[in-house]
């Protein structure tokens, strides 16, 4: 017999500023990336004066997600997908307000609330970690067009050539 799950408190706070830090160590990596493909004289500095905007949109999106996510963790009192889809709608909203742009703000939030909120959803993982199988296909109706090897599907499903031929002389 399963165990039910015991909800324990999150603090937002906290979380919020564990992703932000996460968020701009990440950010300063992909800024430094940025910065090194670009041809400048600015050097080094360039991480920070030309390309600086993204460590502070990395380290915004990473905090405005967890300080949610923990906040609708903590007033619903459950940890499941839905906590994660709220979160990553305000994550969606950050990336959205940065490109200045109502269209991007509403498709981000959807986007990443979809996205973030079915992963969790799933169980947090990309592998089949429950081994969770496809229902097995039943036995086709003997009347069935799928059955059949290919050539004999294609040959009913296409006219024949003279078939063609006919009926333009028929229709003349």
């Amino acid at each position: 017999m399963e165990e039910a799950h015991v909800f324990h408190d999150r603090s937002p706070v906290s979380d919020a500023f564990k992703a932000s830090s996460v968020g701009a160590v990440v950010g300063l990596v992909t800024s430094a990336v940025q910065n090194s493909l670009q041809k400048h004289h600015k050097g080094a500095l360039g991480v920070f004066t030309r390309t600086g905007s993204t460590i502070a949109l990395f380290t915004l999106v990473g905090g405005a997600f967890a300080y949610v996510d923990a906040t609708a963790a903590n007033m619903r009192r459950k940890d499941d997908g839905w906590n994660g889809a709220v979160g990553g709608c305000a994550a969606g909203l950050v990336v959205g307000a940065a490109s200045r742009s109502i269209p991007m703000i509403g498709g981000s939030c959807v986007g990443l609330g979809g996205i973030v909120g079915t992963f969790q959803a799933a169980g947090n993982t990309m592998l089949n970690e429950k081994l969770i199988k496809p229902k097995p296909v039943e036995k086709l109706d003997p009347s069935s067009p799928l059955l059949g090897t290919t050539q004999e599907r294609r040959s009913r499903f296409f006219k024949k050539a003279q078939q063609d031929q006919e009926q333009n002389q028929d229709q003349e």
